[in-house]
């Protein structure tokens, strides 16, 4: 079996949630004996160059620069890109293509591979099909709609957009989602990965079949990762995040959260803007915080989870998934997660407290008193979590159930 990945960016361009999750799936495939090619895109401005061939990690990938008038913000026809796409799958013939985002190629290059009889499938790795945004972060004042509904989100994008008419910025976006149905009702199937996920774009798009859940899980070798060491008696509890050290993913607020605590807080990962650096860094030294910030952290090097006794993730998003509680877990680490989004799916598993966000303080002073209730919820940690490899079984078999030999 052939597939081809469709991947909004690619390592070693990008390291984020989705394109580490393509990458990894892309690996796993290719142990169960399938032949993978990739082709992606670049967050670089377009030099002059249309295409890359590159190789990663013994993977074949074609990158695609995109002009300025192909980014998001434009219309999701890219005729140029339609065009680049069918030359690929024509060259490569793939038995599937596997499509990890709308937002880069646009729509058109469905039909395209279903007129050479090459069936195309889904992953909705984030919220855009749903969100011209992308995040369904609304400003204050207006509230996201949990159904097919897009006059709250015209005034929302009209706000940025500033349009004398919001009925038309209403027209466009129905044009939007009316482009994404008819490409997507082309596709065998579609997936996300999380029930919370696939609840709301079957929700909030007219889709015509359901969304199959196939979960990520742990990207790396579980046998490969160490577990942290318990707190020992009169250790300062170290307490942190990793990940993208944005506003959105309530770094701020975890700061706020373990004041008064006598603790050491770590902060591993990019912060993607020094501004926003500044103002966690000046809280911290106002609230008088033993704050240490790694920076971004090598795969090849220790985990950062590693190092912690218990991990927060107190994002505001929708998240659809959450790849860095699965690390946490993996490493026997306690976790308090928000209860935005397919976070608070995570209840079941060991190790897990979710929290509405203004809790947030007070359930971290509860566990940062309780060391023994901390031990415990770091031993009801599964010793087995699902991995990448479960996910890619699953995928070989929808593969096979659209018609890939």
């Amino acid at each position: 079996m052939k597939v081809c990945l469709l991947s909004p960016n690619f390592p070693p361009e990008v390291h984020a949630g989705t394109e580490m999750a393509v990458s990894a799936l892309a690996l796993a495939l290719r142990r169960r004996g399938v032949e993978v090619v990739v082709l992606t895109s670049s967050d670089l401005p377009h030099d002059g160059v249309d295409e890359i061939h590159e190789r990663y990690d013994g993977l074949r990938v074609l990158r695609a620069k995109k002009r300025t008038d192909e980014w998001d913000q434009s219309e999701l026809l890219r005729p140029r890109l339609v065009e680049l796409v069918d030359r690929f799958v024509a060259a490569e013939r793939p038995d599937v293509v596997h499509n990890h985002s709308l937002s880069v190629f646009g729509t058109g290059h469905v039909a395209r591979a279903l007129r050479r009889g090459i069936p195309t499938v889904m992953t909705i790795h984030d919220l855009w099909v749903t969100c011209a945004r992308f995040f369904r972060l609304p400003p204050a004042g207006i509230v996201c709609p949990q159904d097919t509904d897009r006059t709250t989100c015209a005034r929302c994008v009209n706000l940025t957009l500033g349009h004398p008419d919001v009925g038309h910025v209403h027209e466009v976006l129905r044009g939007r989602e009316r482009a994404i149905v008819a490409e997507t009702d082309g596709m065998r199937w579609l997936s996300a990965p999380s029930r919370t996920a696939a609840d709301l774009v079957e929700r909030c798009m007219p889709f015509a079949r359901a969304v199959e859940v196939v979960p990520h899980g742990l990207l790396g070798e579980p046998a490969r990762m160490a577990r942290a060491r318990a707190p020992q008696p009169g250790e300062r509890l170290r307490i942190g995040t990793f990940g993208n050290l944005v506003e959105p993913k309530g770094v701020l607020e975890l700061v706020r959260a373990v004041a008064g605590i006598d603790c050491e807080l770590h902060l591993a990962g990019a912060f993607l803007g020094a501004e926003f650096e500044a103002r966690v860094r000046a809280l911290a030294a106002e609230l008088g915080i033993a704050l240490t910030c790694h920076g971004p952290y090598d795969p090849r090097a220790p985990h950062p989870a590693e190092r912690l006794h218990l991990a927060v993730f107190a994002s505001k998003c929708q998240e659809t998934y959450g790849l860095v509680v699965d690390e946490a877990l993996a490493r026997g680490v306690p976790v308090v997660v928000s209860d935005s989004g397919a976070l608070a799916e995570r209840a079941g598993t060991g190790g897990v407290v979710v929290t509405a966000l203004p809790s947030l303080t007070a359930v971290v002073h509860d566990l940062a008193r309780d060391r023994d209730r901390l031990q415990r919820l770091a031993a009801a940690v599964p010793k087995a979590l699902p991995t990448i490899d479960d996910a890619a079984a699953r995928y070989v078999e929808l593969y096979r159930a659209a018609g890939a030999s």
